[in-house]
């Protein structure tokens, strides 16, 4: 088996951790499909966006996929892009798994069989997850545990999608939250690949789903709504700012390294407002250490946040053979994942394939200019 995988409490939480550290898993490659960028000023100067928005949360733009594909077609598209920059045979994945923030398809439309369908063509297994913006990581952790124990040479699919409902108005819907259209898709193999994958730590706390804000007007006064906010709301932020910093203890401790150790680090592309910045002091993070100059102009992209922050790293150069990267990430329900990775090889491949990709970089170097 080429994982080791041990339990212990932690101080910092009740109950236990799960430490996973791997030796053998790999990501082989990786791909994004991005839309076509809306610019943030041109959306506040017709109307649709508000300035204070722009002006409190930072974004520069958004990516916007226009044509009439459903939102598991790009998902295809990517996977198709990873796998053949992989090089992989289809015969040689065994898994196949789907993650996204939002409901796919009609009832019956399995999304991740349909992805498995157009993507690799044969038996594998296909599963799809449902973790909100922390899937992605999930999806890593799960699928390297799956290859962790499948005959060689094995490879699995790892997938996203999400796009802004019909309808939604996308620039008043989030509260920080700027939703951009995306697909992201990673191939995992064992033996060798772009990146190593060194540890994850995926830690769930269901315990506050049903928690809801005050009603300001079933109080008296100000006062007596914000002490009841406070006490509603104190425990669920407690519990999360916990488990979002042991994720991330756990990941490095077990890749056998310190936050100095990380050259890069990829978070969901949320607006700077709500950004931790204490999370941040704590581990030593520079915004320039950061995806957050390319993710304002992309928005926050669903489940592929993680995936698609990587992808950018590889193909712009950001990152060299040896530099160490953690992908952090949440979502609702709770949960809370890092994944460390240490840069293995130069890739063979960049990302002139893919235009959408192309054009946000393209964006992302004439804004940071």
């Amino acid at each position: 088996m080429s994982y080791y995988a041990a339990f212990w409490p932690a101080s910092t939480m009740e109950g236990v951790v799960g430490y996973v550290r791997w030796s053998d898993v790999y990501v082989n490659a990786s791909a994004m499909v991005l839309g076509s960028l809306d610019d943030i000023a041109a959306a506040v100067a017709d109307g649709r966006c508000d300035p204070e928005f722009r002006e409190t949360h930072g974004y520069l733009s958004v990516s916007v996929l226009e044509d009439q594909r459903g939102v598991l077609d790009p998902a295809v598209e990517a996977g198709r892009a990873a796998l053949s920059r992989a090089g992989v045979p289809a015969g040689e994945v065994r898994l196949v798994v789907h993650a996204s923030s939002e409901t796919h398809g009609p009832d019956d439309l399995p999304p991740a069989s349909y992805i498995q369908g157009r993507t690799v063509g044969t038996t594998a297994l296909a599963v799809e997850l449902r973790q909100a913006c922390n899937g992605a990581l999930a999806a890593l952790e799960l699928a390297a545990a799956y290859l962790s124990t499948a005959p060689a040479p094995a490879s699995a699919l790892v997938t996203t999608s999400d796009r802004n409902p019909p309808g939604t108005d996308r620039y008043r819907a989030g509260q920080g939250e700027l939703a951009g259209d995306a697909a992201t898709a990673v191939v995992l193999s064992r033996g060798a690949g772009v990146a190593r994958l060194l540890s994850t730590a995926v830690v769930g706390d269901g315990r506050y789903l049903g928690t809801v804000a005050a009603d300001p007007g079933e109080y008296p006064s100000r006062a007596a709504f914000l002490a009841e906010q406070r006490r509603r709301l104190r425990p669920m932020l407690r519990a999360m700012s916990t488990h979002e910093r042991t994720s991330v203890e756990t990941a490095l401790a077990d890749a056998g390294l310190v936050s100095a150790d990380i050259s890069r680090w990829v978070f969901a592309n949320v607006g700077q407002f709500l950004v931790d910045q204490e999370f941040r002091k704590r581990f030593g993070i520079a915004e320039s250490m950061t995806t957050w100059e390319w993710g304002r102009t992309v928005g926050h992209l669903g489940a592929g946040n993680q995936l698609a922050g990587l992808t950018h790293l590889v193909e712009t150069g950001a990152v060299r053979v040896g530099d160490r990267v953690a992908l952090c990430g949440n979502g609702v329900g709770f949960s809370y994942g890092c994944a460390i990775l240490e840069i293995s090889t130069e890739p063979a491949w960049d990302g002139t394939a893919n235009d959408r990709s192309r054009n946000a970089r393209e964006f992302d170097t004439g804004a940071s200019r």
